[in-house]
């Protein structure tokens, strides 16, 4: 009899788990400024919000009993599959382009054609190996500038914690390498360009770069 009633009360809870709104959920979480969802539908295990800071949309699956998760990500024109699996333990996660975006844009619009996969494997909270590339060709900010940016190539590591390298560059104009220490968040950006390369005067309205130089290199974030 206590074995019956203790699994009653499992399935019970578990029915109440599954149809719990997600909205409800949205609305107990002290989300950081500017990332507090709009538009949640759905429940804890499929669910949709129109926006998340500067994902718009997204769209999340769970299925706890295979330990997946699927969530596609609206950024910069395009939607963006992350898949995890294993999760807690042994886990992998990949993400890779999918499809163009018909979100309105927001006021930073990138354009570009991207290929590749990203992914990680780790366990728990700790990435043990990353792999694969996510690379962009033919990139350029449409607004609120008209800028030629070049090519980029994106890679993660896990060595000192997850960090995302990239190397943006575009011949006779310039190149940037990226380090994102996504753990700590912090940002340090490299950066390089030509004599009359058309990006320098915005650098130099940012103050990043000096009018009489040609390197410079930037720290965002935290420094330690």
């Amino acid at each position: 009899m206590k074995r019956a009633i203790a699994w009653g009360t499992l399935v019970f809870a578990l029915t109440l788990l599954a149809q719990l709104p997600a909205a409800f959920i949205v609305r107990q979480i002290n989300w950081p400024s500017g990332w507090q969802p709009n538009g949640v539908s759905g429940s804890l295990w499929n669910g949709h919000a129109s926006e998340v800071g500067a994902l718009a949309p997204v769209q999340w699956a769970v299925r706890p009993w295979a330990r997946e998760v699927q969530v596609n990500l609206g950024f910069q024109q395009r939607i963006w599959e992350l898949s995890i699996h294993g999760w807690p333990w042994n886990w992998q996660a990949q993400l890779a382009p999918r499809a163009v975006s018909a979100v309105a844009p927001p006021m930073f619009v990138l354009d570009g054609a991207w290929d590749g996969r990203l992914q990680v494997n780790g366990a728990g909270a700790n990435c043990r190996t990353a792999a694969g590339a996510l690379v962009g060709d033919d990139l350029a900010l449409l607004s609120p500038w008209l800028l030629n940016l070049g090519s980029t190539r994106l890679e993660l590591q896990c060595s000192g914690g997850l960090r995302l390298l990239a190397d943006l560059q575009l011949p006779a104009q310039h190149r940037f390498k990226i380090n994102a220490d996504l753990q700590r968040q912090r940002l340090q950006i490299d950066g390089q360009v030509e004599a009359g390369a058309a990006v320098t005067p915005l650098l130099v309205q940012a103050r990043w770069l000096q009018a009489s130089e040609q390197t410079f290199s930037k720290v965002l974030g935290r420094r330690h």
